[in-house]
């Protein structure tokens, strides 16, 4: 828990919050871990996945409206129904570990991420529909403790025959209700209280305006610059992480 709020670090959690939002925008991608990265060095690494999963509830919350009469409804029940307990079992695992284990972790799946994200951009693997169930589990454990897994659900839904509006709004969705029961997880856990709840809210807030921004600037700059710049993000990010880990 939060000992003390400084302005400054409301004023630097905002900008952190808003800036990473443009930064989602543009590139499509990372938006959680970049606002994990941000806010890491000022509350800490293991606070950082409660607090963003908070912002992010907030942050999805306007693309579930949105999205909303184009959900998949009968395939987001068999991911979710699937996929929360072992949320609930990632989100255990998380809370009993260590602050350098937690960086550790983090920054070693950052880095296994960013390949396997090149690997399987654009990709389908042809499962049957009653088959995302079993993607769901691994998706589910390492979601509950982490960040960035839910680009390992898009080739199977593409391969189970969801594309288009569809694949986005199913994404949204299911991102949105990852993220509240994670949020109702960790405020069952010591990491989580009202003053970091209102926190989280706070930072969701402020990626709206972000989010408008980057969409506004989204056609300055090629694709392929967007992605490299937030990929050098994501490497640093892991390397701070595991440096963490052997000095916390």
């Amino acid at each position: 828990m939060l000992e003390t709020i400084t302005p400054a670090i409301l004023l630097y959690l905002a900008v952190a919050a808003f800036g990473t939002a443009i930064l989602h925008s543009v590139g499509g991608f990372a938006g959680a871990l970049l606002m994990s990265i941000a806010i890491s060095p000022v509350l800490g690494i293991k606070l950082a996945v409660p607090l963003v999963s908070v912002a992010m509830v907030v942050s999805h919350g306007m693309r579930v409206y949105l999205f909303r009469r184009s959900v998949d409804w009968p395939l987001y029940a068999l991911l979710i129904s699937v996929a929360l307990p072992f949320i609930l079992l990632g989100v255990y695992a998380y809370v009993s570990l260590s602050e350098a284990v937690v960086g550790l972790f983090l920054g070693s799946l950052l880095l296994i991420t960013l390949p396997l994200r090149r690997y399987l951009k654009n990709k389908q693997v042809p499962v049957p529909r009653s088959a995302i169930g079993l993607v769901a589990v691994p998706y589910g454990f390492l979601s509950g403790a982490s960040f960035g897994v839910g680009m390992m659900l898009g080739p199977f839904l593409l391969g189970a025959g969801l594309t288009g509006e569809a694949l986005v709004a199913t994404l949204a969705v299911q991102g949105f209700t990852l993220n509240l029961i994670k949020t109702i997880a960790f405020g069952i856990s010591p990491l989580l209280g009202l003053r970091e709840i209102m926190l989280g809210i706070g930072m969701g807030l402020c990626t709206f305006p972000g989010h408008y921004i980057g969409h506004k600037i989204v056609k300055r700059a090629s694709d392929s610059a967007h992605v490299l710049f937030i990929e050098a993000v994501m490497v640093a990010g892991a390397l701070y992480f595991i440096s963490r880990a052997f000095v916390a």
